[in-house]
């Protein structure tokens, strides 16, 4: 899925090549540092509104890499979310925002019944089942339906350039009976798939596999256009996943 580099008044941003009607998503780039105020969350509800014709309100989390989701309906003005991984709404003209510098952001939404959810998943993230926690509680506090949803897997270190310790995978190993799926061992140290994990726990949780969209776009590697922790740790800037409605 070839996401397509375009121009805004907060530099490069990368969008999905087709989204359903009435819905934003897309991923800010290096061209941004990703640090939020009200001045940078007007900026890019101008973004949302000049790229996508929605109007909307701001809402981000202080992510602490758990699986606290919490329910960020639309409001006056840009809040951050305390203490979160995860935020859905119900509400229309909620924007939702999860900074990524390497972690995998999942964007989900169900248009037929008025719900998005953006989660914020590292491997600690997912090791925790981030994204099935989310799931339940649409499921339990919405009409949500995963059988008629979609999901964007934005841009993440990938399996190229993410190589972790035996301790990571035996984490993973604790909530995924089938991370070896998901491990390349071809190389001196496993190197993990975080966002083939995912789609594989999506589809598993009812989506159809045509619904779950994944950027292929590494954060990590040389010529990436995104921030990248593991590539500039002392850089500090985060791309931001927003998606919209």
């Amino acid at each position: 899925m070839n996401w397509t580099i375009e121009q805004s008044e907060i530099g490069r941003i990368v969008v999905p090549p087709s989204l359903p009607e009435g819905l934003a998503l897309f991923c800010t780039t290096i061209d941004f540092e990703g640090r939020l105020n009200d001045d940078v969350a007007a900026q890019l509800m101008r973004v949302v509104r000049d790229r996508f014709g929605i109007n909307t309100t701001l809402s981000s989390c202080t992510q602490v890499h758990g699986k606290n989701v919490v329910n960020a309906t639309a409001v006056e003005r840009w809040r951050e979310c305390d203490s979160c991984d995860a935020l859905w709404s119900a509400s229309k003209g909620a924007a939702l925002a999860i900074k990524i510098a390497d972690c995998l952001p999942v964007s989900i939404a169900d248009m037929q019944h008025g719900v998005i959810a953006n989660v914020h998943s590292g491997w600690r993230g997912a090791a925790r089942r981030i994204t099935a926690e989310m799931l339940d509680v649409l499921e339990r506090e919405t009409e949500f339906d995963g059988g008629v949803a979609q999901a964007w897997l934005g841009p993440t270190i990938r399996a190229c350039c993410f190589e972790v310790g035996e301790e990571v995978v035996d984490q993973l190993r604790a909530s995924y009976a089938d991370i070896e799926t998901f491990v390349d061992r071809s190389r001196v140290k496993p190197h993990v798939d975080v966002a083939g994990l995912t789609a594989a726990l999506l589809v598993q949780r009812g989506f159809a596999p045509e619904n779950v969209h994944d950027s292929g776009l590494c954060t990590r590697c040389d010529d990436s256009i995104f921030h990248s922790y593991r590539r500039d740790p002392k850089r500090g800037g985060r791309n931001l996943a927003l998606l919209a409605r």
